[in-house]
């Protein structure tokens, strides 16, 4: 039996212990190796080739190390690879924007959910989608939502909208922002404006608000 290569990447070392200890049994799931750093992992994930990575969504040692630019670089290095973000972040725009831009799903970081650990792994091998029940239900919710009325605020964004808005607020300018997404300034200031405009907020100050009201940073 051909077993699914799998490697773990998150920067909590009991994290990476908790995995491995409840994969260590499944006897088609074999760990390749694990990361506590962007920078060894992205050498590692060079050097073996792998079914699955099992992927922490943000990153301490690396500022540009949120899920979706690492995301980027990983699907550059490793297209064949299913990534499969293992995170507290449920917000639906989070998880909505990583599966837009090619992840392979989420799973949280509770004991109930390194219970079901292996499945998930078992079913994006197979090439489904994995998101945990209550934020498919969100999602599910908020797409008939945005289809049965124009509406405002969140659901009035598009995904590129809340990708923009998340890292300005952050504190990225227009300049980083069009670089780390690979888009021109001038197409991030009009969707900065497009978001701002559905937000109803005036300038900088009035969007972070926004933002942190809705949940989106």
């Amino acid at each position: 039996m051909n077993k699914i290569r799998v490697a773990v990447a998150d920067d909590h070392p009991i994290v990476l212990a908790g995995i491995e200890s409840m994969l260590r049994d499944a006897p088609d799931i074999e760990v390749l190796f694990q990361a506590g750093k962007i920078k060894s992992l992205l050498a590692k994930v060079r050097e073996q080739p792998l079914d699955v990575l099992v992927c922490d969504y943000e990153f301490e040692d690396d500022e540009s190390a949120d899920g979706l630019n690492l995301l980027r670089r990983l699907t550059q290095i490793v297209p064949d690879t299913r990534v499969l973000f293992l995170s507290s972040h449920s917000a639906t725009h989070i998880v909505s924007t990583a599966l837009a831009n090619g992840a392979a799903g989420f799973i949280g970081k509770s004991k109930a959910d390194f219970a079901i650990l292996d499945d998930a792994i078992r079913r994006v091998h197979s090439g489904e989608t994995y998101i945990p029940t209550s934020i498919a239900s969100a999602i599910i919710s908020s797409v008939f939502s945005t289809r049965t009325r124009q509406g405002s605020g969140l659901e009035a964004l598009s995904l590129r909208e809340l990708e923009v808005v998340r890292l300005i607020c952050a504190g990225h300018s227009i300049a980083e922002v069009a670089q780390r997404v690979n888009r021109s300034p001038k197409t991030i200031s009009n969707q900065k404006n497009a978001a701002m405009k559905k937000l109803a907020a005036r300038n900088d100050v009035e969007l972070a608000k926004a933002a942190r009201d809705l949940g989106i940073i």
